[in-house]
């Protein structure tokens, strides 16, 4: 018996990137986002979904790409981080839902020493071409993007 995954896929400067499904809360357009002062630049803001204040990340930034260009595509999707926590990624755009079994995902290749690999848990084949898998547990605690001693209340 072959044990599967879902994988639900998005697009960042032409690439598709795929993160596991069963940790999406949900898919949104885009909206507005609250700044959060001296937060790390590739954190745009936080949004509050259902009274519960999500940041919000530039995935583009986080990667070292340009900047997001909100368009017609443009989606947050909420994700649970590694500690359960709600996380919003902006990418350009969600494509489709892969299931992938284990077989099916290869290891990162190595580039050099200086390429951080700690972010992608793989890569697999699929009908579009490749597919980079990401490490949810190793991009993101939506803990450290908001300050420590920062009141919900001063984001309202």
């Amino acid at each position: 018996m072959i044990i599967t995954q879902e994988f639900l896929s998005f697009v960042l400067e032409g690439e598709e990137y795929g993160v596991p499904i069963l940790e999406v809360r949900e898919v949104r357009g885009w909206s507005a986002v609250r700044e959060v002062p001296n937060s790390p630049e590739y954190m745009k803001g936080v949004l509050e979904i259902r009274g519960e204040y999500v940041p919000i990340v530039d995935l583009r930034m986080r990667f070292g790409l340009s900047p997001a260009h909100i368009g017609a595509t443009t989606v947050v999707i909420v994700l649970n981080d590694a500690q359960k926590h709600p996380l919003g990624i902006i990418v350009d755009g969600v494509s489709e839902v892969y299931p992938l079994s284990e077989e099916q995902i290869k290891p990162s290749p190595y580039v050099s020493a200086d390429v951080d690999h700690s972010y992608v848990r793989g890569i697999a084949s699929v009908a579009n071409g490749h597919l980079i898998l990401i490490n949810l547990e190793t991009l993101f605690d939506a803990a450290e993007l908001v300050l420590p001693n920062q009141e919900e209340e001063s984001w309202a």
